[in-house]
């Protein structure tokens, strides 16, 4: 009886503490298990579970060939609320973990085997817990538990679930993928400087617009380098600002690069110094986007309204001085010789205001996305040849026809007469000291074409790709015509509406050939 008190009394001192599990432990009944009762354990057995319930990190137990299962209360999370828990203690291996034993088992016989351990890190595997199938990450060890006759005896598993870290970080690399993503989509380049060492490292794009080769960290000095003369003191002195010991690290300014092939780009670099608790600069890091198209289009935009607000005042200021001096001529000498003069020079004022207006309000019209068409059937050849008449009235210039001599369309008449007076007017502009102009009309079995050629003084093919645009602006040997900068742009739109094609092929000293196709048929959508 003495003997039995003191085989309970030792176990029982094992089984001390562990909380839930404790308790759990210390009331199961392991009689009904292979492992019978507790005062017949291997003192190996007992330490192992001593140590398991009083420990604070993850652990759990096989035991024995049935691998009877044992686990502590930091690892009682893990089987979740509703699910293995408790009648994992206990319970044999295979009957516990059906989902995974084919991933788990192998794993467990090699340590019994070999007598190795194993470590694996993130591990999914997917167990029930919680009423469901989750997936589940683990990083765990499996090491080897000697029984009293010095072999292998069980299996101890030392391990945390790492589901929630493997979550942020797929998370924040997933975030980052879209960085990078955006990044790419939006042609931005990336950089980050070391404001120690003056050294920086870039993304390729970066790299590619300075000129700059190797993956290792660059020399401010050799970026630098790359800005165009009368620029890089402007953005050395934001770059020291920036990270000036008390300032707010914003860092943004304009500037032009430019490559060894001497190709220019003007970028936008934003950034901003971040410092550490004594003030000094400890990181600077920011973007770069090209501007060019951008900057270019503000500029133009610029130059068009002061073109805008000069080109209204002069025929408003002309018909005003005209009306004024009839309103005078009304009074002193109604039947003058000059009355119908200055009628006639109020009203060639008028109309140039009102075809200024016209091309606003159908740039307005465009960007609007309102430019509506009018279809109808009518001989192209017969718009051309009126629109001659009207914007040569006295025989200056000499229309040579050519190619078609009737052709029916469907088109938007005055839109068509709109383009025609527009390219027209621009061959006449840019050859006053050539007066011949040929317009070659023609068609194949799906579209008509028109081209127009005038023999003057040519465009420089730099400017060729920028004709189209919105407020651009032809000078020639540095002689600025008159005009808005719309006339080629609004062709462009009408000849777009139509679903055709316009064009210009021009050389300097040469002339330019102006063109533009459209459908014969009705197919155009509205």
């Amino acid at each position: 009886m003495t003997t039995n008190n003191s085989a309970k009394a030792s176990y029982s001192y094992y089984l001390q503490g562990g909380g839930e599990m404790g308790q759990l432990t210390r009331d199961f009944d392991w009689e009904g298990t292979s492992l019978g009762n507790p005062e017949g354990w291997s003192q190996s057995l007992l330490t192992t579970i001593n140590i398991i319930l009083n420990s604070k990190f993850p652990m759990f137990l096989w035991w024995g060939p049935e691998l009877i299962q044992f686990y502590n209360d930091a690892y009682r999370p893990s089987l979740g609320q509703n699910g293995k828990h408790p009648k994992a203690l206990g319970q044999r291996g295979l009957e516990c973990w059906p989902e995974i034993w084919p991933v788990i088992k192998p794993l467990i016989d090699h340590v019994l085997e070999t007598g190795e351990p194993t470590w694996s890190e993130n591990q999914l595997i997917p167990i029930y817990r919680n009423n469901k199938l989750e997936d589940v990450y683990w990083t765990f060890g499996y090491s080897k538990v000697m029984n009293g006759t010095g072999e292998p005896g069980g299996v101890l598993v030392v391990c945390t679930e790492t589901t929630g870290q493997v979550h942020s970080y797929n998370s924040v690399q997933a975030a980052k993928n879209e960085l990078e993503f955006a990044v790419e989509a939006a042609d931005l380049g990336t950089w980050d400087l070391n404001p120690v060492t003056y050294k920086f490292i870039g993304n390729n794009r970066l790299k590619q617009w300075f000129g700059l080769d190797g993956d290792e960290e660059i020399d401010l000095e050799n970026a630098l380098a790359a800005i165009v003369e009368e620029d890089r003191e402007r953005v050395s002195a934001a770059i020291a600002k920036a990270l000036e010991k008390g300032s707010d690290g914003n860092y943004n300014v304009i500037y032009t690069i430019q490559d060894k092939q001497g190709n220019s780009r003007i970028v936008e670099a934003t950034g901003r110094a971040k410092f550490d608790a004594n003030g000094n600069p400890h990181q600077f890091s920011g973007i770069l986007q090209d501007v060019t198209e951008e900057y270019q289009l503000q500029m133009r935009k610029d130059e068009f309204i002061s073109v805008a607000s000069h080109e209204l005042k002069t025929p408003i200021t002309s018909l005003s001085a005209s009306i004024q001096i009839l309103q005078k001529l009304v009074k002193t000498d109604p039947g003058s010789e000059k009355v119908p003069m200055f009628v006639n020079k109020a009203s060639n004022n008028l109309s140039k205001l009102t075809h200024l207006l016209d091309d606003l309000l159908n740039v307005t019209k465009i960007q609007q996305g309102q430019l509506a068409l009018n279809i109808n059937r009518f001989d192209l050849v017969d718009l051309i040849r009126d629109c001659c008449e009207h914007i040569n009235p006295v025989n200056d210039y000499e229309f040579v026809f050519m190619g078609d001599e009737e052709l029916m369309i469907y088109a938007d008449y005055r839109r068509i007469d709109q383009v025609m007076i527009n390219l027209i007017g621009n061959a006449i502009k840019y050859s006053p000291q050539k007066k011949r102009i040929e317009i070659t009309i023609f068609h194949d079995d799906k579209n008509a074409t028109v081209s127009i050629r005038d023999f003057g003084i040519g465009i420089n093919p730099q400017k060729l790709p920028h004709l189209f645009d919105r407020y651009y602006r032809v000078d020639a040997f540095g002689h600025q015509f008159s005009g808005l900068g719309l006339g080629l742009y609004i062709s462009s739109e009408i000849i777009n509406r139509h679903n055709g094609k316009i064009g210009v092929d021009s050389e300097v000293g040469t002339g330019s050939n102006f063109w533009f196709s459209i459908p014969l048929d009705d197919t155009i959508e509205l």
